[in-house]
């Protein structure tokens, strides 16, 4: 099955209306929309009020309407947000989003987790009883390479993945965060297992988890989609290329979000 173009609703900025949004996105030809549920986070959000449930209803029903599904998921805090990851996990069910990236814990104590056996105690031991939500809502957690200690390392993250063995728990590589420390996109091919979803994203290896557009920084993005291939990758195509059309004025966006689909089109042309 063709891999479908997706796009994190992050390119427009927190409490921007999710209808239009969608319509909008659909419009400039994107196939799929990743929730980030991160950008509902705040006080008096429908996302956080008493009839959040409705809001995702609703929603569902009108991204059913127009043709452009939710794919997949972002939800806010870490593995440790309690009663928010569980709201997320749901919230993604009725949205129809098969997929949730929840960031793994990366501090104990105050201090950052640079073990790589204690990272995955510590995120085996919390992930596991949300289990049952992901199982009931019909979604899958993702875990991410983010950028402190052990979690930069996506080997690392397979390898949670693996000591949980679960169908509901996976992993989503992030492309920005891996060129951040260094670690070539052939390190795909190192994992244990292969990636459910990706962060398509760009910036300059310097550390600063710019965002940007693919091509726009210094991923090598053929050697990318060599090693999805060889990693065996099946998922979508999903893009967190959000940067550049967040700080543009809105009358910009739209030649910029063009854009990321042209990109996207040469990328996904490129994978299995």
């Amino acid at each position: 099955m063709k891999k479908r173009i997706v796009t994190t609703t992050s390119v427009f900025e927190p409490g921007y209306p999710a209808e239009k949004a969608a319509k909008r996105l659909c419009a400039l030809g994107f196939e799929g929309l990743d929730m980030a549920l991160d950008y509902w986070f705040f006080p008096d959000s429908p996302f956080m009020g008493e009839g959040w449930r409705e809001w995702a209803v609703s929603l569902r029903e009108y991204v059913e309407k127009i043709g452009i599904p939710y794919t997949h998921s972002h939800a806010p805090l870490d593995a440790e947000g309690g009663s928010v990851i569980s709201r997320s996990i749901e919230t993604a069910g009725i949205l129809g989003a098969k997929y949730t990236v929840v960031h793994p814990v990366c501090r104990q104590n105050g201090a950052i987790i640079e073990d790589a056996e204690e990272f995955i105690r510590v995120n085996a031991n919390l992930v596991r009883p949300m289990l049952e939500t992901a199982e009931k809502c019909g979604v899958a957690i993702l875990s991410e390479n983010l950028l402190w200690g052990a979690s930069k390392d996506p080997r690392i993250i397979s390898s949670l993945v693996k000591e949980v063995d679960s169908p509901f728990f996976g992993w989503c590589f992030d492309t920005g965060h891996a060129n951040c420390f260094g670690y070539r996109p052939s390190v795909l091919c190192e994992c244990a297992c292969a990636p459910l979803s990706l962060h398509l994203q760009d910036n300059f290896g310097d550390g600063n988890d710019s965002h940007l557009i693919p091509g726009d920084g210094t991923v090598d993005w053929d050697a990318l989609t060599d090693a999805l291939n060889c990693a065996s990758y099946s998922g979508d195509c999903v893009l967190e290329a959000h940067h550049q059309s967040l700080e543009a004025p809105d009358g910009e966006r739209d030649e910029i979000l063009k854009r990321l689909l042209s990109i996207a089109h040469v990328l996904r042309d490129k994978m299995s």
